[in-house]
């Protein structure tokens, strides 16, 4: 299993406190989730790259042109 910097966890705890509307308290709750996400590898990527909104998905059984 991979470790994670005590950084990596920190920046995973803040987004998951900030998504849940920035909570007092649970703050340990927040810790153990982001560490369970990163050693799962469902870190998710926030990046403005992340997605390709330009093009449309393709559907199933059409052909792409």
């Amino acid at each position: 299993m991979e470790k994670h910097s005590e950084e990596a966890i920190r920046e995973r705890a803040y987004a998951l406190w900030v998504e849940a509307g920035s909570p007092e308290g649970d703050d340990q709750r927040f810790w153990h989730e982001a560490e369970r996400q990163l050693s799962r590898g469902s870190e998710l990527d926030t990046s403005d790259n992340s997605t390709d909104t330009d093009t449309p998905p393709v559907q199933a059984g059409l052909p792409n042109l």
